[in-house]
Formats: C-alpha cells, sequence, structure tokens
C-alpha cells in the first residue's frame, strides 16, 4: 500500500496549490481526478474496524444516519457500567451495528484525526498550510440509502474518497456566505438544478466552498470517504474580537444612558463611536491573524516512558528523532534583536539568536534527527544539542518521533 498524503500539496496533485489558492478557495468547486489508492493508505477497511473495536466512541461522535435520519444509538450501542458512581462506558454491539449498515445505514465517525495517526499527520500539516482548524469526519456506505439530504456546510470542506465510489450533485449557493445555523429563507431553499453531477472514484478530491448545497449517494457497494472540514475565521470572528480589545475603553464600560436626556445620549453615542474609531487601524486585521495563530495549539504528543524522566530523552541518540508540532509558520522576520519568538497555545517562548537556524531547520523539514541538529551549527555540542531539544519538548513545540513514523 502506497504511503499516505500528508500535505496540501499531495491531496491536491495533479492541481497546484498556488491554482487552488487562487482559483477555487472560498470561490469554485473543484473535482480533481486521481488515481486508485491515493487516499488508501488514509484510512484502510482494517484500521476502521481495529477503531470500532478499540475505541469507546460514543454518539454524537460515532452515528449512523439514514434518509437523513439519525439511528438510535442504543439499538446497536450499549453502555457498560464501571465501579465509579454514575461512570459507564459505550461498548458498540458488532451485529447490530452491522445490520444497520446492510439496510443502509451510513457510518460516520467525526475528528477521526484525532484516533488515527496517518489522518493525523495530514491534519496537522493541512493546518500549518491552510493557517485554519482542521477537522476530518469518516463516511463509509453500503447501499444505495443516502445519508443526508440536499445540504450545504458552514464551512469549506475537502472530500477525500479512499475506497469505492459515490455519486455525487453540486448545486452551487443560494445564501452568500452563509454561518451555520442561518435561518435565512435564502439558506433554506436549495436550488432546483446541479451544476454538476458526477462519479466521485477511489482517489478523486471534490472541494465544495462554504454554502454550495450538495448531496451524495452511495451505490450499492462499499465506499469510504473523508471529509476535511476547513474552518476559517469570518469577519463575525474578526469582530468579536476587536470588541473584546475594546473593554480597556471606559467609554464602552460605562451604562447606556437608558433615562438621560436625548443630548446625553447623543454624546455617549458618540463617544463609543469615537472609541471604536481610535481603536481602527490599517493593520488591524494582521493583528488579529497574528493573535489567531498565537492561540492556536498543537495536538497532544507523548513520548512516554522517556518525557516522564529527568533526562526527557531516550538515552541512545539512534531510533528516534525530533517532530515540530507548532501548528503555525513561525514568521522568523519578526524576531526583536535578533532574539527569535514563538507564540503558541496562548504562551510566548523567547530564544537567544543562536537557536534561529537550528528553529528554522525544524520547521522546514518537520523531522529531524540530532545529528542534523548538531550539524546545522558548528558549535553546538551533542549535549547542548540534547539540552536544546528537551527545552522545546518541555515547551511544547516539539515531539519525539519513534522511527517508525519518521
Amino acid at each position: 500500500m502506497p504511503n499516505p498524503p500528508r500535505a496540501l500539496s499531495e491531496i491536491l496533485a495533479p492541481v497546484s496549490e498556488a491554482e487552488f489558492f487562487e482559483q477555487y478557495l472560498g470561490r469554485e468547486f473543484l473535482l480533481c481526478k486521481g488515481w486508485p489508492g491515493k487516499f488508501a493508505g488514509l484510512l484502510p477497511w482494517p484500521d476502521l474496524n481495529r477503531i470500532l473495536s478499540h475505541n469507546q466512541l460514543d454518539t454524537p461522535r460515532l452515528r449512523l444516519v439514514r434518509e437523513g435520519q439519525t439511528v438510535p444509538f442504543e439499538s446497536y450501542a450499549s453502555y457498560i457500567s464501571a465501579r465509579r458512581p454514575a461512570a459507564r462506558r459505550p461498548r458498540l454491539r458488532a451485529p447490530d451495528l452491522t445490520n444497520h449498515l446492510q439496510q443502509g445505514a451510513t457510518l460516520i465517525v467525526d475528528s477521526v484525526d484525532e484516533v488515527h495517526e496517518p489522518i493525523t499527520d495530514l491534519a496537522e500539516e493541512l493546518e500549518r498550510s491552510l493557517q485554519s482548524r482542521i477537522q476530518v469526519n469518516m463516511y463509509a456506505g453500503w447501499r444505495t440509502s443516502r445519508g443526508f439530504d440536499l445540504h450545504w456546510d458552514g464551512h469549506d470542506v475537502l472530500i477525500l474518497q479512499v475506497a469505492g465510489r459515490k455519486q455525487w450533485g453540486i448545486y452551487g449557493v443560494t445564501r452568500e456566505w452563509p454561518l451555520p445555523g442561518d435561518a435565512s429563507k435564502e439558506a433554506k431553499t436549495p436550488p432546483k438544478a446541479p451544476v454538476w453531477e458526477g462519479m466521485l472514484e477511489e482517489g478523486d478530491l471534490l472541494y465544495i466552498p462554504r454554502g454550495w448545497w450538495h448531496v451524495a449517494v452511495p451505490l450499492d457497494e462499499p465506499t469510504l470517504h473523508l471529509t476535511v472540514g476547513l474552518h476559517h475565521p469570518t469577519g463575525m470572528d474578526f469582530i468579536e474580537w476587536f470588541t473584546s480589545r475594546l473593554k480597556d475603553n471606559v467609554a464602552l464600560r460605562k451604562d447606556l444612558p437608558r433615562f438621560r436626556s436625548q443630548a446625553e445620549r447623543e454624546e455617549h453615542l458618540s463617544g463609543i463611536q469615537k472609541a471604536i474609531f481610535e481603536a481602527w487601524k490599517p493593520e488591524l486585521l494582521d493583528e488579529y491573524f497574528a493573535s489567531v495563530d498565537s492561540r492556536s495549539a498543537s495536538r497532544p504528543h507523548f513520548a512516554l516512558p522517556w518525557s516522564a524522566t529527568a533526562a526527557a530523552l531516550p538515552q541512545q541518540d539512534s531510533g528516534w528523532a525530533v517532530k515540530w508540532i507548532v501548528p503555525r509558520p513561525v514568521d522568523w522576520n519578526k524576531a526583536v534583536n535578533g532574539s527569535v519568538r514563538i507564540h503558541c497555545g496562548g504562551k510566548q517562548w523567547t530564544f537567544a539568536p543562536e537557536a534561529a537556524p537550528l528553529l528554522e531547520m525544524l520547521q522546514e523539514r518537520r523531522v529531524c534527527h540530532i545529528d542534523e541538529i548538531v550539524g546545522a551549527s558548528g558549535n553546538v555540542t551533542r549535549d547542548a544539542a540534547r539540552a536544546f531539544i528537551t527545552e522545546l519538548l518541555n515547551a511544547g513545540l516539539v515531539a519525539i518521533a519513534y522511527a517508525h513514523s519518521e
């Protein structure tokens, strides 16, 4: 089986990233024909079986849907009582779940990127490339019953056809840039005719912008696809962030003058307007993006037993490497006085200028062996390199990657 794709350029191929950003992202749907096996390594059927068997997946994270209706969870799962009061664990009943699938239900696992390493790796790289929150859901079907009726999503999606085929219809938009839960008439009225209908085959990719109506129908054969949700910040997100910055202005903390004269009301309103205008500046959007990036947290990585020891690293320098896990690109040009500042998960770290080439190499290569770190600077000893890696590990900026995952 081919290695699973780990980057935006790999899943888009043969379409380039530049073409995708310029012509399609947020503008137009895209069908990218691939080849059999292109996405097979992301989630083979045996791996899905293991996920279902060895993870205590509860509803609504795991659910069955048929003809737009959710199948009752208790019809294929039970809760097992635990020793602790009020503690219980879900356990799937495989025969009952399989029977629902035979009857036409679609199996859905939300956030499968949190339980399966190849999809986790892809999601991490997509977060860096698109600088947005990524969530990957899995959909598997066997009969001809569709899981969902014609609908639109409140975020962009990339559909990766991992196995089998599926019939799709794309219907365009009736309300531009709808927000999740939009209850307007436009958002509730689908178009009458599709702009595209066709077959998504193994290895194909489909990009659907936010608000575009679409529907998918299985073809009485096993089919599995991954839906990659691209959660881009919107103008509403920006406004919430902007208003939170205004709390330091006394004019906006004052009570509104409900029982004052009209002149006092107008004066108060003018004060609010002035506070907003004074806070508004051309570089505000850049500051917002920087704030979003600085609050983006790395996905959890563990390196037990070593990370819980005093040394924090394996004693030997072979069999492991260092993996850069900062979820957003670091702008090295913004270093102050030669030092390097890294923002991640709402925290900030400052490193000496000598660390800059080592950090740049880690971000560029993603995974580096300690020998590469030592060789990147002539005056870094092996002991100093280990101390530096330990510092990055304790800060949550890197993880230990063992040989099998390099």
